[in-house]
């Protein structure tokens, strides 16, 4: 009897060993990553990419859980309330951690306080686009040709409250423009609707418009970001561009993060395990190819950037009154 209590005590894990001893033996089982969004889309792809490189420089399989629903939120929250042991992380952007609290009714988390970043993994320039067939080559050129136009200027975005129309909202405040905010209900409708010529531009995420800006379709305009982006080297920002929005880094960016009160060991393992992914050719391609950017950038300085972003994006969102519908 004394032997299976003392084997019972060792198989529970946190209920008889000390804090070192479970750290050096994590991990011990698959781990789970919760991603907030549905299979298929840009942040789906970059956890794939991640979790298969994570699983073999732990030796242990991460899961890719999809858990989509209130704009991320219904997966952020899973995270928050799970178990803090290092077996459920979540992986993540900035819309359900520094721009949906400030807008959503109810939020059941703090992104600030229930979270420990680990690393911020990498970032996606926002792409403002506009039809060849609209004969410019520059955002300038492009803005008079559409205000010669019958339709005006109009801006289609993945939806309200997404980090791209915050940037319209911007950009039409500094920048004096007028135009027209047309929200889709993703980057995908709304690069097709400049495409057929629903709207003048389109400000979405790089992943969809990069293979139509290779084709030679729809033209790079400007990113919204203060230093060009790798991935469009040729690209002003719109600083460049308009002389505006010099300091705005408004970007879409992936972050894995666990719940709070896990050990500082285990998150150490797992910031090792995501550098070492993040450093191999075959990760850096892939991602590259799903249109962003490896950052690698360490948990407290990820922890640091979410903080600032969050105040910001609080003071932007008061003071435009915008909303998520």
């Amino acid at each position: 009897m004394k032997r299976r209590t003392v084997l019972a005590a060792l198989g529970a894990g946190s209920l008889g060993l000390p804090a070192t001893v479970l750290a050096q033996s994590y991990p011990t089982g698959p781990i789970r990553m919760i991603v907030p969004y549905a299979a298929g889309g840009g942040i789906d792809g970059v956890a794939r990419a991640l979790a298969q490189a994570m699983g073999e420089e732990l030796k242990q399989p991460f899961v890719v859980d999809n858990r989509p629903g209130a704009g991320g939120m219904l997966g952020a929250e899973a995270v928050a309330k799970s178990n803090p042991d290092g077996y459920t992380v979540l992986l993540a952007g900035n819309p359900e951690l520094t721009i949906a609290p400030w807008m959503a009714s109810r939020v059941a988390y703090a992104a600030a306080t229930d979270f420990t970043p680990i690393v911020l993994v990498s970032q996606s320039p926002n792409v403002l686009v506009a039809s060849a067939s609209l004969g410019a080559k520059t955002l300038r050129e492009a803005i008079e040709a559409a205000r010669r136009g019958p339709g005006g200027l109009s801006i289609g975005t993945p939806g309200n409250g997404s980090p791209q129309h915050i940037a319209v909202e911007l950009l039409r405040a500094q920048a004096g423009l007028d135009a027209v905010h047309v929200p889709y209900k993703g980057a995908a409708p709304a690069t097709i609707g400049v495409l057929g010529g629903e709207t003048t531009f389109a400000l979405v995420g790089a992943p969809p418009v990069l293979p139509h800006i290779a084709s030679g379709k729809l033209v790079a305009l400007a990113v919204t970001q203060p230093q060009r982006s790798p991935l469009l080297p040729t690209v002003p920002t719109l600083g460049e561009a308009l002389g505006v929005m010099r300091d705005d880094d408004l970007v879409a960016w992936y972050g894995l993060l666990a719940p709070s009160r896990v050990l500082a060991e285990t998150v150490q393992a797992l910031e090792k395990a995501a550098f070492a992914a993040l450093k191999r050719p075959d990760v850096r391609s892939r991602l590259a190819a799903l249109g962003t950017d490896v950052l690698a950038t360490p948990g407290a300085a990820f922890g640091e950037r979410m903080r600032a972003e969050s105040r910001r994006y609080a003071e932007i969102i008061k003071r435009f009154q915008i909303r998520a519908s």
